[in-house]
Formats: structure tokens, sequence, C-alpha cells
């Protein structure tokens, strides 16, 4: 099985996905008024930074209104800040020239699984904090496994460093509907999108803060109109000449309960990105986080 690192994403996003997002203070948004519809579904306790009222919704036209349809398509903020473990692999390529990783996360306290095959078929197994591993030394911040042997020094923080690098690119290719409220990250109105389906889709702009690390990347999010779900996403990232293609998410399902879309699907097909053994829970399944890790996810074409 291949190695999946050739295929990460130029994605530096150095902010926290380990609890709700929040959201910028200054969103690019002109539009005002309210309308209920923003926030249909989503009553009751809202994790700070998350709108809690519908004063920026004026005509469904604007980068907010549109953010907060989609924060709820996906179950709303409380389903997801009750959301503690996460479960998927990320997968490229089907058949024998799939290449992936297995991933697990504990929301709440950072503690983070991940399981992948080297070009030469070892395993290795890293453990380790995604939250202690920013603010502490690598050392510190967690271990690493080859085919059961522990890495250490140089070698282990560099693996750490690629585990990490890991979960950043992954998780954003799986949550990335998420990050919409997160700090630092700004929201425009970009009107709405004809795309090759022949239909209108409202069309959301992300940029971010120059402490983010990525402050030249540029997203845009094409939400469907009747669910408010992602329908296809497009980068263009920080040093490269032009925009990448239209990737449509396919496949929305209630995961636990949230909901998640498991295949991104290019136009020309030629790549394919997609997530197996999807699950969520308000709890951590015992053993996951351990070096055995007896319920953690197996490799990737493993039965579910």
């Amino acid at each position: 099985m291949r190695r999946a690192t050739s295929w990460v994403l130029a994605l530096l996003v150095l902010v926290s996905l380990a609890g709700l997002p929040a959201c910028t203070a200054e969103g690019g948004d002109r539009a005002g008024g309210s309308d209920a519809e923003a926030t249909a579904g989503a009553a009751g306790s809202v994790p700070e930074g998350v709108p809690r009222d519908t004063s920026y919704a004026a005509i469904g036209d604007s980068a907010r209104y549109w953010a907060r349809r989609l924060l709820t398509s996906l179950g709303g903020p409380e389903a997801w800040q009750e959301t503690r473990f996460l479960r998927f692999r990320w997968i490229v390529g089907t058949g024998e020239e799939a290449t992936g990783r297995s991933h697990a996360w504990d929301r709440h306290t950072g503690r983070y699984r991940l399981e992948y095959d080297r070009d030469d078929g070892s395993r290795v197994v890293a453990l380790f904090n995604v939250n202690r591993i920013r603010a502490d030394s690598l050392s510190s911040a967690g271990h690493v496994w080859v085919d059961g042997e522990p890495l250490e020094g140089a070698e282990r923080d560099s693996a750490l460093t690629d585990a990490y690098g890991a979960f950043i690119n992954d998780s954003y290719w799986l949550l990335h509907p998420l990050k919409y409220f997160d700090p630092g990250v700004h929201l425009d109105w970009a009107g709405r999108t004809e795309l090759s389906d022949g239909r209108s889709y409202p069309t959301v702009h992300l940029t971010f803060e120059s402490d983010l690390g990525v402050t030249n990347d540029q997203y845009w999010g094409f939400i469907d109109p009747e669910t408010g779900r992602l329908h296809a996403w497009q980068y263009h990232l920080q040093g490269r000449e032009q925009k990448g293609d239209v990737i449509r998410w396919e496949g929305w399902q209630r995961v636990g309960d949230v909901r998640l879309a498991p295949r991104r699907v290019w136009p020309d097909g030629a790549v394919n990105i997609h997530f197996e053994d999807l699950a969520a829970a308000d709890t951590v399944p015992s053993g996951v986080f351990s070096r055995d890790g007896a319920s953690a996810p197996g490799p990737p074409g493993a039965s579910n």
C-alpha cells in the first residue's frame, strides 16, 4: 500500500478543531435584517461565538446567513459540541491502488490516534495530543511506533510532525463545513454561482488572517439552497497560479447525531478521495488510545 503522505494538501490552518469553532467578529458580510430560517433547528444553548440571533440574515443572500444554514444542516452547534469522539479512514484511490490513514479523535481532551502504512509496508502508529503538540515540545506531545518498535529523538519528532500534519489535512477534508465560524476566518458573500449541473448555488468566500499561516489561501463553498448542505468547494492555495477544480461533496449521511459527507468527486474523476469507517459518539470507546488500540479502526480496505 502506497504512503498517503504525498497526497497531503498544502493546508496549514493551525487552529484547533477540538471544539465547535467560534465566529469572527468581522465576517466580511454586509447584510442586515432578520430571517428566522437562519436559526431553524438550532435552538437552545449555543457555544460561545456562534451567532445567537438572526440580525445578519436579511434576505438570505449573505455569507453569515448561509454559513449558519450550513452549520444547522450538519446537525447544529449543540450536536457537534456534544460529539466527543470521531473516527474515520481517509483514503485516496480505490482497490489495490488505495492508500490512506486511520484516525481516532477525542475532541474534548485532544487525544489522537493515527495509523498508516509506509512505502516499505511498515505500520506506523502515532498517539499524541493535538492540543499539546502545538504548545509543548514534541518529546512530551506523544509517541510513535513502527512495526511495534518505538521511535526516539529526532526520528520520533519528525514522525509526530508528520502525524500532526495528517490530522490537519485529513480532518479538514472531512470537517471543512464546520470551520466557517473559526477565529481568524473571514466570510464574504460571493453571489450565486452556476455550476456544471446548471443550478445556481449561494457562494461563500473564505479568507484567513495572517496569524493562521495561510494568509493567501482562499476557499469557496457552494451551498445547496434547498438543503443548506455543502454541495461543492473550490480552493486557491498560496503559491499556486490558479484555482483548483470544483470538487463535489457527496453522500451526505447521518453519523451519530451529526451529518458527514464521505465522498469528494472531481469533475474528471481523476482523483478519488473518500472516507470509510465513519463514527461519531458522545463517549470514547475503550482501548482506542492505548498502544494496541483494540477498538481503533483498521487499515483502508478493511470491512466496517
